[in-house]
């Protein structure tokens, strides 16, 4: 026989109330990683490839960002509860970059090193 049964009824609530919380919280952290394809049109060089890493791995959110300079292309795992592929491609855009059929930021182009810039065939 329990000697304070009132006692014993308010433990339980409290231990259900802390494991209520406890997954409310679990779930609300859960794993909202996405990956996204990157295909850029204007990178010519390592320093592109490495403006480009920079600017998106500064990104609250951003897992992982790889840019493979031979394939013109890259992927970015990042938490889609903070930001969106779009916030993504305009930081990319904002540096001077075409990404995924966005046009790059024209003052922002303008400003990339020579090496880093389309040449022309004129």
């Amino acid at each position: 026989m329990k000697m304070f049964p009132r006692y014993e009824v308010a433990r339980m609530k409290i231990i259900n109330i802390i494991g209520l919380s406890l997954l409310i919280f679990l779930s609300s952290c859960s794993n909202d990683k996405k990956t996204a394809d990157l295909e850029f049109g204007t990178m010519q060089c390592l320093m592109c490839s490495i403006n480009i890493e920079e600017a998106v791995a500064e990104l609250k959110g951003i897992k992982k960002v790889e840019v493979d300079l031979k394939s013109q292309s890259g992927k970015v795992v990042y938490r889609a509860s903070i930001l969106s592929i779009s916030d993504i491609e305009k930081t990319i855009t904002s540096i001077g970059y075409n990404v995924n059929g966005h046009e790059s930021n024209k003052d922002a182009y303008n400003d990339l090193e020579l090496c880093c810039k389309i040449q022309s065939s004129d």
